[in-house]
């Protein structure tokens, strides 16, 4: 009987051997056809989703980049042919007996329009260093914003064309078409004129004067097929409520 048990101990434990033996070459086998079958495994959707969002970003920035670069290159033939256009004014104006305007005072804005509701600002310019009433203020040297009021020896006041109520003469550039600016305040104009003369937003409204000067740029345009006029609303091409210096001349 002993010998028996004996015998059967055995066998289970060469049984128990067998199976782990077997077990050992199934993982052994499944390893080796999981290698043979990953090189064919095709891209799953999501990976390549992935991908196309990883490169859809760096196209869209390239292809700002060429727009801007685009861009820059027709600021600067347009920079090149105004100051062609300046110079040959500049010349013209010399042959036929009217100089180049005078550079202008540089002058310092101590409060701003914003603060006071005349639609006026003080620079700390005045009589002594050459400043006289009635000379045209100048934003960025080109930017036609208004003329001084009064002056005391190292201040003065100017007033806007904007300024509500006022009316400034201007024409259209292009067109040259003559136009009454009025002041609505705080850079804003309106412009009355017949329907059936043509404007389009962002035509410019030149300071009628020698000098090369803008006045405003046309926003909107209100028409109303029962009025004969529409009414171009304006904006100058500054914002008068950041002024830090100005050009009187």
């Amino acid at each position: 009987m002993a010998l028996f048990n004996t015998h059967k101990k055995r066998s289970s434990r060469l049984h128990r051997t067998f199976e782990g033996i077997l077990t050992l070459a199934c993982i052994i086998a499944l390893f080796f056809i999981i290698r043979a079958l990953v090189p064919h495994t095709p891209i799953l959707p999501s990976t390549l989703v992935q991908n196309d969002l990883a490169i859809a970003p760096r196209r869209t920035l390239l292809n700002k980049i060429a727009d801007l670069q685009s861009t820059i290159d027709s600021l600067t033939a347009t920079q090149t042919q105004i100051g062609l256009l300046t110079d040959e004014n500049d010349l013209l104006k010399k042959e036929l007996g009217r100089t180049p305007a005078p550079k202008g005072t540089l002058a310092t804005v101590i409060t701003l329009p914003n603060r006071s509701i005349y639609g006026t600002f003080i620079i700390d310019a005045g009589s002594a260093e050459g400043i006289t009433e009635g000379e045209t203020v100048y934003a960025f040297d080109n930017v036609a914003i208004g003329t001084v009021a009064s002056v005391s020896t190292h201040r003065s006041t100017v007033l806007l064309f904007s300024a509500g109520g006022r009316e400034s003469a201007g024409v259209t550039q292009g067109t040259n078409i003559a136009v009454t600016l009025i002041g609505r305040g705080s850079g804003e104009y309106e412009v009355r004129m017949p329907r059936d003369i043509s404007f389009a937003v962002g035509d410019a409204i030149a300071y009628e004067t020698t000098d090369t000067a803008i006045v405003a740029v046309v926003e909107k345009i209100v028409a109303d097929p029962r009025d004969p006029f529409q009414t171009l609303l304006a904006k100058a091409p500054a914002n008068l409520n950041t002024l830090k210096w100005v050009i009187v001349k």
